[in-house]
């Protein structure tokens, strides 16, 4: 596709992802110095002249008038006009005032039903119009950049190539850009690539065997897009595209390229009304001849028996009743929360045989939500489709996903792990799996010597798998209050960056898809995530980084948080990759509960096999840990390293329990594929 059709030529873009620094500089015409300088406001001016602006072209509105010419112009309407004419005239002309009431009825009427039809085809149209208006509405506001060596914030349609963009948390990519300088970042990029978790972003050119425009968005993780989301950390990037050159772009030339195309039902119909249009101009003309030759009538009467013997023939509800047809099925399946963009598709609905789908967004919520939280000796089953705010959304349910899936059943523990989808792997292009906090090295200290000494542990078998001695709390149904949920989640909520949308949704949230999981499910377990986080502010922290995969706060103690026990102690809370963080663990919670007398030491053969049942079942697997520190020993705002969490001689923290995540199925989704399996469609 060129540009004929206002779509760019990927085949002749330049490979930003494949090409060093030096490349894309000397690509962009730009100095070496760029990163620290940025353009200046004069090369601004005249990249913008010669790029043009950084917005979406917008389809050519079609107005009111093309829209009803569109409804009005086919023969059948025409005969009908030319027939409301010639009785508006006779209308006007007639001396007789039953004739003068009864033309004017029949123009009436002819109009009513013209009027009819075009506005029902009007008000049914304009979706391929707002799919558009959708796509600009992605796009960012403003932007962070360097210009003439200073930070200047300026509209993003007026960022140019070759502009330097400071991105950080929270930001929308305003152009297609490549990162230069990363610190732990990561973008959601579900609206391009389909992946629900952020990709982890690097620096270096990507080595690519072949055509490099073969590589997958997904895959380009040197690369960030515009309208895409930044959902941790911050970088440092280069403006490589703009307007309609970014990958959304082509996406919006795709929407609004749109064509429209009869079904066989409306082709049909126009060859139906093509040959009455012929039947009927004979018939009238014969009709005319005989009221005029034979009857004898003069010739405006024989011309209005003509008229009225074609207007009776005239069709005139077709259109109307296959337009009221296509949006009564329209309706219904709204009312299926299913959405026809053009009414007459509903037609082919029934010749259907395979269902072509997405996945994230589409099949599921595209929202990483909790679904089991695993303590020591208590299952809780969180409701993932929960609305309301109550601590009912936790259940404790000591069979919910307590054994592994049929198909791990006989397998190690640690071959389950690495199979599933808590184990970062590398894929056939090199690149890191998207779960920034996956597992990367074995949970055993006989086969890691970068793993802190712990008691050695063999895998467990799945049949001899059982909770820890003293800890196991048989029965089930109970749901905890909100004082034990703030207690149990508390280390996700503080150790965490991430903000919650508006009422836990996803409209305005901030941060990494993972971790908003457990902000969401303590909102929804009626924890008031704002209060503790303002109650208890971080001291010191150790920054998330994928090379030691955890993350980790220090406050000060707070009652509601951390019980009486603690109020004399700094509170430490990390979270990460339970592959690093149960090895530092020296005791576990029964139950949850971290009161003196609820600690147990540490049993690292149950916590290996709760992640692999975990594992084997496709959740995502996170660990909160927490631990203490005498009051002094951390100053505010000291800048802390991994080695505050991992050198401290021994095991010296307590597992609280593990998150199992997942981006859950539409609750619709599920009785709908049922469905269509029933009916013989297949679903891919």
């Amino acid at each position: 596709m060129g540009e004929d059709d206002g779509m760019v030529d990927r085949s002749q873009v330049f490979p930003w992802h494949s090409k060093t620094k030096e490349e894309c500089f000397a690509e962009l015409g730009v100095g070496a110095d760029l990163l620290r300088t940025g353009l200046t406001s004069a090369e601004a001016e005249q990249r913008l002249e010669t790029y043009g602006y950084n917005k979406l072209t917008e389809k050519e509105k079609v107005t009111l008038l093309q829209r009803i010419w569109e409804q009005v112009a086919n023969v059948l309407v025409g005969i009908l006009v030319f027939v409301a004419l010639v009785s508006a005239i006779r209308a006007g002309t007639s001396d007789n005032s039953e004739d003068v009431v009864t033309n004017s009825i029949q123009v009436g009427l002819i109009l009513f039903v013209i009027t009819l039809n075009t506005t029902i085809g009007i008000v049914q149209e304009g979706s391929a119009e707002k799919a558009a208006d959708a796509l600009k509405a992605m796009m960012s506001s403003d932007a962070l950049l360097i210009r003439d060596g200073k930070d200047v914030k300026i509209p993003a349609d007026k960022i140019v190539p070759g502009d330097v963009l400071r991105l950080g948390l929270g930001d929308k990519v305003p152009s297609d850009c490549r990162m230069f300088r990363v610190s732990n970042l990561s973008a959601l990029e579900a609206a391009l690539t389909g992946e629900a978790v952020p990709i982890d972003k690097t620096v270096d050119a990507i080595e690519v065997v072949g055509d490099p425009q073969a590589t997958p968005l997904g895959d380009r993780h040197n690369m960030c897009f515009s309208a895409t989301l930044i959902a941790q950390g911050d970088g440092l990037a280069v403006a490589v595209a703009t307007g309609d050159n970014t990958e959304i772009g082509t996406i919006n030339a795709l929407v609004n390229k749109v064509e429209k195309k009869k079904t066989n039902v409306l082709e049909q119909i126009d060859n139906v009304s093509k040959w009455l249009a012929v039947f009927i101009s004979f018939s009238a003309a014969a009709t005319w001849c005989i009221a005029f030759f034979i009857t004898e009538e003069s010739g405006i009467d024989a011309l209005t028996t003509a008229l009225v013997c074609a207007v009776a023939m005239i069709p005139e509800g077709l259109e109307a009743i296959v337009t009221m047809t296509y949006a009564w099925a329209v309706s219904n399946m709204a009312k299926q929360n299913a959405i026809i963009r053009a009414l007459p598709a509903v037609e082919t609905l029934g010749s259907v045989t395979t269902i072509c789908s997405d996945k994230t967004g589409t099949l599921t919520k595209n929202e990483m939500t909790l679904t089991a939280f695993v303590t020591s000796g208590k299952r809780f089953m969180f409701d993932v489709h929960a609305a309301k705010r109550t601590p009912n959304n936790f259940v404790v349910n000591q069979t919910y996903l307590c054994t592994r899936a049929d198909n791990s059943k006989y397998l190690k523990a640690s071959d389950v792990i690495k199979k599933g989808p808590s184990a970062q792997r590398r894929t056939q292009r090199g690149k890191k799996s998207s779960f920034a906090f996956g597992i990367t090295q074995s949970m055993h200290p006989a086969d890691e010597e970068s793993t802190p000494a712990a008691p050695p542990a063999e895998d467990v078998p799945a049949s001899n798998a059982e909770l820890p001695a003293g800890g196991a709390m048989p029965g089930g149904g109970e749901s905890p209050d909100s004082a034990f949920l703030r207690q149990a989640l508390v280390g996700g909520i503080l150790c965490s960056k991430c903000s919650l949308g508006e009422n836990g949704g996803r409209k305005g949230e901030i941060g990494n898809p993972t971790e908003l999981s457990i902000l969401r499910a303590a909102y929804f377990g009626d924890v008031d995530v704002t209060a503790v986080k303002e109650g208890a502010p971080v001291i010191a922290e150790v920054p998330f980084s994928s090379e030691y995969k955890f993350m980790a706060t220090v406050h000060a103690p707070v009652e509601a948080n951390d019980t009486a026990d603690n109020m004399d102690k700094l509170v430490v809370h990390a979270k990460g990759a339970p592959d690093r963080m149960i090895p530092l663990c020296k005791y576990q919670a029964k139950g949850g509960s971290f009161k003196e007398e609820d600690l147990e030491p540490c049993d690292r053969d149950y916590w290996i096999e709760q992640i692999a049942v975990l594992s084997s079942h496709g959740l995502r697997v996170l660990a909160l840990t927490r631990g203490s520190l005498e009051k002094g020993a951390v100053t505010q705002g000291e800048q802390l390293g991994p080695e505050f969490i991992q050198e401290r001689g021994e095991p010296w923290l307590t597992i609280i329990g593990l998150c199992a995540i997942m981006d859950p199925p539409r609750p619709e989704c599920i009785d709908a594929i049922k469905i269509a399996h029933g009916a013989g469609v297949r679903v891919a």
